[in-house]
């Protein structure tokens, strides 16, 4: 069970690098890698709370309690920026301010993740 947490954590950070990555590298026309990553991050973020649920059962010593609010409001943050991708992605100029959005969001994620 740790190996596939250790697996997930992987992709889900391949997932968060190519979402920024991608992002900063796109300034004028949206990359489909970021969607990629996005829906990727989502995936292996379910997973990763799905797989703590039963580590947690198994080992309460190890591992600490799911902070729900924290996973909560990283899911809220890839919806939005799911959707500012999705809403955007078939236009020929990307939107400044859509690309500041999707960079600001991205970073936060990022920053709740460490922090929390």
């Amino acid at each position: 069970m740790e190996i596939s947490r250790d697996l997930l954590l992987i992709l889900h950070f391949i997932a968060m690098a190519g979402l920024l990555g991608g992002l900063l590298a796109s300034q004028s026309k949206l990359n489909k890698g970021v969607l990629h990553s996005a829906l990727l991050a989502l995936v292996t973020g379910l997973g990763l709370v799905g797989i703590r649920y039963s580590l947690v059962d198994s080992y309460p010593d190890q591992y600490e309690e799911i902070n729900h609010s924290v996973v909560g409001i990283k899911l809220v943050i890839l919806i939005f920026i799911l959707a500012l991708g999705y809403l955007n992605a078939k236009k020929q100029v990307f939107p400044k301010r859509a690309w500041l959005a999707m960079v600001a969001l991205s970073v936060s994620s990022i920053a709740i993740a460490v922090v929390w």
